[in-house]
């Protein structure tokens, strides 16, 4: 789905800029055909989805020991004998304020809140950064190649990331994809600096760290939507996934309101470094999700050890606890068999 989705981003832009240099009204035309036709495919999608899947139909059955904002009506219940109002004031804000405890007790939260920062960028081809390199004479076409090779590495992503997945699983490769981000976005930026009296060459240093990291980007990105398919219960996982994506479209107002406020081009270095510091947090926080799923980060004594007796020379990755738990689960079966 994410090649797909990524192929449109690059095939699009092309090909309505090859249309629009032959004639604006057919465009126009063109595009209001695709998003008319756009909508009756994802119609008969939904209406299929929903007729294969009932439950999708009926209505959550809660407990009323399990009703959002019982505990507050049982604490205002004095309250409510005075001012009905009032408790039914109050359970509005605790049915809200529900799904965002759920969100933040779910194992995969860290790890989702992880992804959501990296919303707040600049780092990207957006309309801030596009708008900052047309400001220092790069030209529309140079945009374009930029945008170009940027998409290249993202779609070489989906094919990296399943790959690396399956190889050390994908705790760790999300761990290596947004470290990898990090090291690109932190050497980018680093070459900003020292060229700042080169406008147009720290620019371009920036851009390609840029490209380069995009390749972490969406590879965290697989990495984390497979973690919360596979931690998030299935009652909660419609409601995780809506938070999710609401902090996701906070985060990138954020990131539009970083240059409302410093929107100067010689003031562009300042979204840059508010954007680094996302992505560190960012980092952090998976960190966080990491340490707390897998006992540690990185132990080069238990992580990889030498096989001294290979003739090949070559490293093992060591299991993590939960895989180390089972093996022993399923020796110390074997050895209760064998004995029977």
């Amino acid at each position: 789905m994410r090649r797909i989705d990524l192929v449109c981003k690059l095939i699009a832009p092309v090909s309505i800029g090859l249309i629009d240099g032959y004639s604006t009204r057919i465009a126009i035309w063109v595009v209001f055909a695709q998003n008319a036709v756009s909508v009756l495919v994802e119609y008969f999608a939904i209406a299929h989805v929903y007729a294969a899947v009932p439950e999708l139909g009926r209505e959550k059955e809660l407990k009323h020991s399990e009703t959002p904002g019982t505990e507050m009506q049982q604490s205002s219940h004095q309250d409510a004998a005075t001012d009905p109002g009032l408790c039914s004031t109050l359970s509005n804000i605790a049915s809200h304020l529900h799904p965002w405890k759920d969100y933040a007790q779910n194992p995969a939260f860290l790890a989702s809140f992880a992804l959501s920062l990296l919303y707040l960028t600049v780092l990207g081809f957006g309309s801030q950064m596009t708008t900052y390199l047309l400001t220092l004479d790069f030209t529309s076409t140079h945009v374009s190649l930029m945008r170009l090779a940027s998409v290249v590495i993202e779609l070489s992503a989906t094919v990296v990331a399943p790959w690396l997945t399956n190889k050390i699983g994908a705790v760790r490769a999300g761990l290596w994809f947004i470290n990898e981000q990090l090291f690109c976005i932190a050497l980018a930026i680093g070459m900003f600096i020292m060229m700042d009296n080169k406008a147009m060459l720290a620019a371009g240093a920036l851009v390609l760290g840029i490209c380069l990291s995009r390749l972490g980007l969406w590879g965290f990105d697989l990495s984390v939507q497979y973690l919360v398919q596979e931690d998030a219960p299935k009652a909660t996982r419609g409601s995780f996934s809506a938070i999710e994506m609401s902090l996701q479209n906070l985060f990138e107002m954020l990131s539009f309101a970083t240059t409302m406020v410093f929107y100067r081009p010689k003031d562009f270095k300042i979204p840059i470094f508010i954007s680094a510091g996302a992505i560190a947090s960012s980092a952090a926080c998976f960190a966080g999700f990491v340490r707390k799923k897998r006992g540690h980060l990185l132990h080069t004594d238990r992580c990889v050890r030498r096989i001294y007796k290979s003739k090949t020379g070559r490293y093992q990755v060591l299991p993590t606890i939960e895989e180390e738990i089972e093996i022993d689960d399923y020796t110390s079966y074997g050895s209760r068999h064998e004995v029977r």
